[in-house]
This record gives C-alpha cells, structure tokens and sequence, in this order.
C-alpha cells in the first residue's frame, strides 16, 4: 500500500514540476481554468438532459467554445510575450502588455464559474446558489473590465503625450 502511495505522490509531483515549468508559478490558476471547464461542460450537459434539450450540435458547440477559449487565452499571453519582446528590440518599455494574458485569464475564470452557477440554478430552480454569490460575481467581472479599460485608456494617453 505504501509503495501505491509513494508512487502516486511521485507522479503527482512531476505533474506539478512539467505544469510549473511549462506555465510558471501560477500554473494552478490554468488547472483551475481547466478544471471549471470541464465542471461548466458536464454541468451544461445535465441540464440540457434535464431541460430535455440535448443534441450533439450543442455539445459539439460548447466544446468548440472550451477549445476557443484557450485559443484566446493563449493569444492573450502570446501577444503580451510578443510585444515585450519587440519592445526590447526596439527599445520600448511594452512589459505591460503582459497583463493582457492575466486579464483574459480572469474574465475566463469568472465567466466559466458564472456559466456553472447559471446551470446549477436552472437544475435547482435557484435553490442551492445564493443570490449574493451570483451578484458578487458580476461585481467582479465588471472590476475586472473597468480595470482593464483603464490600463487601455491610460496607455492612449501616455500614446497622446509621445505623440505631442
């Protein structure tokens, strides 16, 4: 039994080495992401079931938006990489345009985690989500956009100033 144990710790820990490694020390924040995903698509499965709305174009289609998903998040992060990179080239400070990759990762983890309340709610009739949770949510989503959009907007105005 110990050994069973030993073994399993150690995969465990080489998972978590090659996801460090691959994707740095918030690596757990993608699993998370992963981890909502594939809860939102089961939880969106029963309730098409229970809705008695099921059909493989939706769930072809719910898939096709998980995979997009991380299209978008990996875009996010590949462009922020980019830019910071051609930004040292040509001698321009763009290390900001890493926060792209960050606030497309969190809007995705609230939409998901509002996706799965959305669909408990529809299961339950409303009975296990508080509203509080649901509400809270949305307050974050729009602190989180509200903070991307100034982060955008003072970047055109440092634009506007080289510009002058």
């Amino acid at each position: 039994m110990q050994n069973i144990d030993t073994k399993i710790k150690i995969i465990f820990e080489v998972i978590v080495a090659i996801l460090s490694t691959i994707l740095g020390e918030f690596w757990f924040l993608f699993v998370f992401l992963l981890g909502l995903n594939v809860i939102d698509y089961i939880t969106g499965i029963l309730k098409a079931k229970y809705l008695k709305k099921e059909t493989s174009k939706k769930a072809m289609k719910g898939f096709i938006k998980k995979f997009l998903i991380w299209v978008l998040i990996m875009l996010g992060f590949g462009l922020g990489l980019t830019f910071k990179q051609v930004g040292e080239i040509i001698n321009i400070k763009l290390d900001f345009m890493i926060s792209i990759g960050w606030f497309i990762l969190i809007h995705c983890i609230v939409n998901e985690l509002r996706s799965i309340l959305e669909n408990i709610v529809e299961l339950d009739r409303g009975h296990l989500v508080p509203n509080w949770l649901i509400n809270g949510l949305e307050v974050t989503h729009n602190m989180v956009d509200k903070r991307a959009e100034k982060v955008v907007e003072n970047l055109k105005n440092k634009d506007n100033q080289w510009n002058k």
